[in-house]
């Protein structure tokens, strides 16, 4: 209802047009992925199946077209459509079945004229088994296993069941056992050795069995089964059976398939097992490995009725045999199996079938339209006539039959939701305001059935040819009273023009919906039907054009009528007649040189300069409609057909959905022979009260369950939000790479820390830096702040660039400065260096002698002799996730100078020196100039966990996320604490890692599919342009 509410929002003149196209889609979205896990989930979707019916209809109604094309909803269409044939038409042509499936198919030709026999011939031998069965020797047992919180209702479906069977079978020549127990006792009061004397006694008995308290124990069910049929007189010829009601799953029971050695007992007794779940829990995967070779499990609700269940238990499953001829070589899969009249009954009432033979009734009916085209025109009805007279009361039956199932469907939906209504604490105010609420309502059913029934486009094809026939036949019967001759006679002659019209439309609705069928030549008629739409857009921009120029035109010939008025040569005029009948010759003549009949010479008149005017207006006519029209027609035509064959599976789903919805609730009889059947099912009807509300109530109950199910487990999915589409996959990356790298940086700030006993009595924080205006300290985190902070830029000339120095400076114990770069901001303007104390905190390191520093911008080095430019290094620039590193090496002090070794990711980069006294030394020092830069420090002792020459922390950025590159010295840190930090991080890692590959992967198959169409659309682009060059 949603999803239909915001397309007709985006339908109407909504500025917010694409928003509300972008939400409907994402609710596309989101009813398919909700229902995703029914693909692995079988016991799920059998309960999802038992609603189906509904779910359909109401994804019709509103045109979920997406919904409808899912796995799940096809293959269910197509066991609905199917039904019993589902599985066997699939497979190989090698196989006996399929051959079988095949004759079958012809045998539906015969079988338009030879099912009426049939169907006798078979209900009398239907009614022969049926006596017989009462008098085979049978035993039956009935186990119910029962959870604990067993409900009344099942308890009591179970017992109609039972008194169903018993009712079938009688209790002369079967005999009955109830297995039941409570707390481990044994309450059934039926058993094989006492029988009862009468039917009514022993369902009495049944109906006096009490619901347990207590859950029940499979092993001990069985147990007690087995001690039935052992220890009870054997009957050879008796047919044994056990029919095991469930309402939980296994482990609820306390049972386990592979453990419960006495159902092996049971069936080394030849006794077959019928499996019945009843409820949300069973599962009928459980069930189905209880089951025996000649034994069905099945699954129902606890809203069907008792004889649904009755007859699954007697006649199997009817989900898995395979029809009418093919049934006839299997074995039983019920306690009796199906008779040849239920075998053929379910052949005959298949969606398929009946597809089959409507089609093959239609045929018959354009045969005969065939023959009357053919046929001279006769004042008399013809036999030809009568027949077709025959064919269309059949067919008007048909259509007013499948009318009223929707109409009858729709009153028991407007009985149950009264029921619901009358249930609730909301009262009516008054009784004329309940009349008007019931004639609203009655009003929205008969407009829905109206829409349900028209949503069918053949069904509006039909109706169609209904009308053009009453029309038809109404004027027969005017020429057959009051005519007497053929001659001169337009009434009939009008008739006969109708029959050819309703030939083509019949030869329409017989192809047409069969070519549907096929997907490839479907979705090109689906195709057809859109273009014709916008044909129809297109054909009011050719009579707009060609009225404007034919009224000009006309007008030039009247008034050349009126300026040659007296003249020999007007009777020569090109349009002499009167001015109506002027614009009339004009504006056929403009239109059929639409088409290319073009004829100048009937432009031609009198006067020259009103001939030349003509041709001017017939020149620009032409070049506005037959060129620019003609050529914005192809073009949309060309844009509509893409837009339906990139959509072809939805929209050809949704066109068979709705055949099949058609064609499941469709009379099974064909057309002429309902003119018999249909006024005997309806008098059936009227006789008979069926209370259906009931059951789709409980219908409706059970999917509210599974769709339950189904948003916890879209949830734990994805959250509170629709599913990503194609747009937002790209989006998310973005953000899933932006909590990755909040993450690191988290993680890296964790890490790097210093760790050795020297870098412990350095002191942290802002106690460790000089005055950094421009720059905030946290712990080792340094972030650019700007001259907006800075004391010095907002009194004098506003700097962008500054500086952090540490108040340590170099020494041999301390000789290493690392910096690792978190953020760079839109420029990485990031330096680090050796400086003097009293060096400007607004410039960069080696700008100025004394100097030296590593700019990771440009990745220079700037020092003595390169103070402007630098001196430029290969490979040393540096971006974020990188870990850049000055040393100072001091063996060279007594000559009054240091080496300054430069890294980057533990790799040298540069080496300088520059002058070193004990009255002058250097510090550490470090230059930010861009808003978002941040980047971590520390200074590393000798002996600590440096990054250089082979003792440093190596981090590589990839994707936004560091991860440690010298294992080697990593590994020697002797903290356990630390280690173990480290190992839970590092996962933390790898998760966030794997996470992003897989949206990398995503996003590449994206582009890969873009680049694909983008190809695809240039090339037809390119043959486009080379047809057009070509001709």
């Amino acid at each position: 209802q949603v999803n239909k509410a915001l397309r007709d929002l985006a339908d109407g003149a909504n500025p917010e047009k694409d928003d509300i196209e972008h939400l409907e889609k994402s609710m596309c979205e989101f009813t398919a992925a909700l229902i995703d896990p029914l693909k692995a989930d079988a016991d799920t979707r059998n309960t999802f199946q038992s609603c189906f019916d509904d779910v359909v209809d109401k994804a019709i109604d509103t045109k979920q077209k997406k919904f409808i094309s899912h796995p799940v909803v096809y293959n269910l269409l197509n066991s609905r459509w199917y039904q019993s044939y589902f599985h066997v038409r699939k497979e190989s042509w090698r196989t006996p079945q399929r051959w079988r499936y095949f004759f079958l198919n012809l045998w539906t030709v015969f079988d338009i004229v030879f099912f009426p026999f049939l169907f006798v011939i078979f209900f009398v031998v239907h009614l022969i088994k049926q006596a017989l069965r009462r008098k085979r020797e049978t035993e039956i047992c009935f186990v119910l296993t029962l959870g604990k919180d067993s409900s009344k209702e099942e308890f009591d479906l179970i017992k109609r069941t039972i008194n169903y069977i018993v009712r079938e079978y009688g209790c002369h020549f079967a005999k009955y056992c109830v297995v039941l127990h409570e707390d481990h006792k044994m309450i059934g009061n039926i058993n094989f050795k006492e029988r009862c004397s009468t039917e009514a006694e022993l369902r009495a008995r049944i109906d006096a069995l009490q619901l347990p308290s207590s859950t029940s124990s499979l092993c001990e069910d069985l147990m007690a089964t087995r001690s039935a049929f052992t220890n009870q007189t054997h009957r050879k010829e008796a047919r044994k059976a056990v029919v095991l009601f469930l309402n939980d799953s296994l482990r609820m029971v306390n049972a386990n398939i592979e453990r419960l050695p006495p159902l092996k007992e049971i069936k080394d007794m030849q006794v077959n097992i019928f499996p019945v779940g009843i409820g949300e829990y069973a599962k009928l995967s459980e069930l189905n490995k209880m089951a025996t070779k000649d034994g069905t499990a099945r699954h129902f609700g606890e809203y069907e009725s008792h004889e649904t269940l009755g007859t699954a238990v007697i006649q199997g499953n009817m989900g898995s045999v395979t029809g009418f001829i093919i049934d006839m070589f299997y074995f039983l899969t019920g306690i009796e199996g199906k008779n040849i009249y239920e075998k053929y009954k379910d052949y005959f009432t298949t969606p398929y079938f009946v597809f089959f033979r409507d089609t093959l009734s239609y045929l018959i009916l354009l045969v005969l339209h065939f023959a009357i085209c053919l046929s001279p025109s006769a004042i008399a009805f013809s036999r030809l006539e009568w027949a077709i007279s025959v064919f269309f009361l059949g067919r008007v039956l048909m259509e007013v039959d499948q009318f009223i199932s929707t109409e009858k469907a729709g009153m028991k939906e407007r009985m149950l939701w009264r029921r619901k209504r009358d249930g609730s604490s909301y009262q009516v105010c008054s009784h004329e305001g309940q009349q008007e609420t019931n004639e609203a309502e009655e009003d929205n059913i008969l407009l829905k059935n109206l829409s349900n029934y028209f949503s069918d486009r053949w069904n509006v094809l039909d109706f169609i040819i209904l009308v053009f026939y009453l029309i038809t036949f109404i004027l027969r019967i005017i020429t057959w009273r009051n005519s007497t001759d053929v001659s001169e006679n337009s009434l009939l002659a009008v008739s006969e023009y109708f029959y050819g019209f309703i030939a083509m439309f019949l030869t329409l609705r017989a192809f047409g919906q069969v070519i549907e069928r096929v997907r490839g030549m479907g979705a090109i008629q689906i195709a057809l039907f859109f273009v014709i739409w916008d044909v129809m857009a297109i054909f009011w921009q050719f009579l707009a054009m060609i009225l404007a120029f034919s009224l000009a035109m006309t007008k030039i010939y009247v008034a050349e009528k009126a300026y040659t008025l007296g003249k020999d040569s007007a009777k020569d005029l090109a349009c002499s007649d009167s001015g109506l009948i002027c614009w009339w010759n004009m504006a056929t003549h403009l239109g059929w040189s639409l088409l290319g009949l073009a004829d100048l010479d009937r432009l031609n008149s009198v006067d020259d300069s009103s001939v030349s005017l003509i041709h001017v207006l017939y020149s620009f006519f032409l070049i506005m409609a037959v060129i620019l029209l003609v050529n914005m027609m192809i073009a949309l035509l060309s844009n509509t057909y893409q837009q339906v064959q990139d959509n072809s599976l939805q929209e050809w789903s949704f066109k068979r959905a709705i055949t099949v919805r058609t064609y499941s609730t469709y009379h099974p009889i064909p057309v002429p022979f309902n003119l018999l059947s249909v006024p005997l099912i309806v008098l059936w009807h009227l006789c008979w009260r069926d209370t259906p509300a009931s059951l789709k109530g409980g219908r409706r109950v059970a999917l509210n369950k599974v769709v339950k199910k189904l948003e916890r487990m879209y949830f734990e999915k994805y959250g509170y939000e629709f599913p990503l589409t194609e747009g937002k996959k790209i989006d998310h990356l973005v953000q899933e790479n932006e909590g990755g790298r909040k993450l690191a940086n988290q993680i890296v700030r964790q890490v790097f820390r210093p760790r050795g006993n020297k870098e412990e009595k350095l002191a942290s924080g802002h106690r460790a830096w000089y005055d950094s205006p421009g720059i905030a300290v946290d712990g080792c985190l340094l972030t650019y702040v700007g001259p907006d902070v800075c004391d010095i830029c907002k009194s004098g000339n506003r700097k962008n660039i500054h500086s952090a120095k540490f108040k340590s400076p170099f020494a041999p114990e301390t000789p290493r400065f690392e910096v690792l770069i978190q953020e760079t901001g839109e420029r990485r303007i990031v330096a680090l260096g050796a400086v003097h104390e009293s060096y400007d905190c607004h410039k960069m390191p080696g700008w100025y002698s004394g100097t030296v520093g590593y700019h990771i911008d440009d990745g220079k080095i700037f020092e003595t002799g390169f103070h402007e430019l630098g001196r430029e290094v290969e490979g040393a620039m540096a971006y974020r996730g990188d870990l850049i590193a000055c040393e100072v090496v001091f063996s060279r002090v007594p000559e009054g100078k240091v080496s300054v070794l430069f890294s980057l990711n533990g790799r040298e980069v540069a080496r300088s020196s520059v002058e070193y006294t004990e009255g002058n030394k250097l510090f550490p020092f470090v230059s930010l100039g861009f808003e978002g830069i941040t980047v971590l420090t520390k200074v590393c002792s000798k002996e600590g966990g440096g990054s250089g020459e082979g003792n440093g922390l190596e981090i590589e950025s990839i994707n936004g996320l560091m991860c440690h590159r010298d294992r080697d010295r990593f590994s020697r840190v002797t903290n356990e604490d630390i280690q173990e930090e480290i190992g839970d991080l590092r996962r933390d890692f790898q998760n966030q890692l794997t996470e992003q590959r897989r949206m990398l992967s995503e996003m590449r198959n994206l582009v890969l599919r873009l680049k694909e169409v983008k190809d695809k659309d240039e090339q037809e682009e390119d043959t486009k342009k080379l047809a057009v060059d070509l001709s």
